[in-house]
């Protein structure tokens, strides 16, 4: 069973944003959710504009993000939280996965819209071509987007996952995803308020 989540939030206001995300992953496990996909950028809100390059509010996503960690150890429940992640000093829209307590992979946006109301490219870098991993809130990750996340108990799930506008581009990486096995497709998706 999954579901998607739209949870109220507050423009760079982390606390919240993280008490509203594990407040409905609560209410999902309860309804026997086993796969909640949040917004991208949901922890930190999507509009925050220059306020992404702020290390105060980068910091204040790893937080939120070690919370809902934290809050998943006691849930039967794969979570997709969208955050932004800095590495080597450039800025990623991602989405966090999250089971048990553990970060099981961080996946970068790869198609970065940049025209009409959005101006992704001014905040973010697209997604680097290699899988590598890097140190994230405590723990050594997975980082890219050629991740598929299998689970042991129900081999026939395989999920793979990407972040809104990765879905309109000509070849989008869901069907990398695809053709490397992936059952289920995951997306992360939000806009700004026009």
């Amino acid at each position: 069973k999954a579901c998607t989540v739209s949870p109220a939030l507050r423009v760079a206001d982390c606390a919240f944003n993280t008490q509203q995300t594990i407040a409905a992953m609560q209410r999902a496990a309860a309804d026997g959710v086993q796969l909640a996909v949040f917004p991208e950028l949901g922890l930190t809100g999507y509009t925050c504009g220059d306020l992404f390059f702020q290390q105060s509010l980068q910091r204040a996503a790893v937080k939120g993000l070690a919370a809902v960690l934290e809050a998943s150890t006691a849930l039967d429940l794969m979570a997709l939280v969208g955050l932004p992640v800095a590495v080597d000093g450039k800025l990623y829209n991602c989405a966090a996965v999250v089971h048990g307590g553990r970060l099981l992979g961080l996946v970068p946006k790869t198609f970065l819209p940049n025209y009409g109301e959005f101006y992704e490219l001014r905040h973010y870098n697209p997604a680097p071509d290699a899988l590598r991993m890097i140190r994230f809130a405590g723990a050594d990750v997975p980082f890219g987007t050629k991740l598929l996340f299998r689970c042991a108990e129900m081999p026939e799930f395989t999920l793979g996952v990407e972040l809104c506008e990765d879905l309109w581009a000509a070849l989008p990486p869901s069907t990398h995803h695809a053709l490397a096995g992936a059952t289920v497709i995951a997306n992360l998706s939000a806009s700004d308020e026009t």
